[in-house]
């Protein structure tokens, strides 16, 4: 039985959903010769409360003290601490990120138009798929998309594609190419 005070996340508004349907996603995907997939590294964490919200996000943990080798060591007790950033588990947080990458791809739309418009119908949560009719369509997708989403410090990583072109350049630029992947869930 609940006491007098409904818990957070019941108190807080959901937000509607702008997530696109996963099957006109995968379809969309499925028309395109050439696939490319890639991943918000940490989405949430990369979205910075406003100062007067964290109050709002209060938890209690022990005290985490650092010693002369910089190792992080946790005492007994007790203190508050506040998020800083966007927390995963709160019922609005699905829609913040949503809201955020829409705004981000709605305000540099001129400067990145491709990206711009795949992101609104090609991000669920924090992946990001997407295809074109050839090589040089997904190349340009990466790099609009990698400096669209550095504009709010949101990087992109576990990137895939079929292209083979697309692969080389990734492997000489260092990134870690798998060569099987999964597809918002689906191998």
């Amino acid at each position: 039985m609940r006491g007098a005070h409904p818990p957070f996340n019941d108190a807080l508004e959901m937000g509607p959903n702008l997530l696109p349907e996963l099957f006109a996603t995968f379809l969309r995907l499925r028309l395109n010769l050439v696939a490319i997939t890639g991943y918000i590294h940490q989405a949430f964490l990369q979205l910075q409360l406003d100062e007067k919200d964290r109050d709002l996000t209060r938890f209690f943990w022990f005290r985490v003290t650092r010693d002369e080798e910089g190792n992080y060591n946790t005492t007994e007790e007790v203190i508050c601490y506040r998020f800083t950033r966007l927390p995963f588990g709160l019922t609005c947080s699905p829609f913040l990120l949503s809201t955020s990458v829409w705004e981000l791809a709605t305000t540099h739309k001129a400067t990145f138009p491709t990206a711009a418009t795949l992101v609104d119908r090609s991000t669920f949560m924090d992946d990001f798929v997407a295809g074109a009719e050839d090589d040089n369509g997904v190349i340009a997708i990466n790099y609009q998309l990698t400096a669209l989403m550095r504009k709010y410090n949101l990087p992109m990583g576990k990137w895939a594609s079929n292209s083979e072109l697309l692969r080389n350049i990734w492997k000489v630029g260092g990134l870690e190419i798998k060569p099987i992947t999964q597809v918002l869930g689906v191998s």
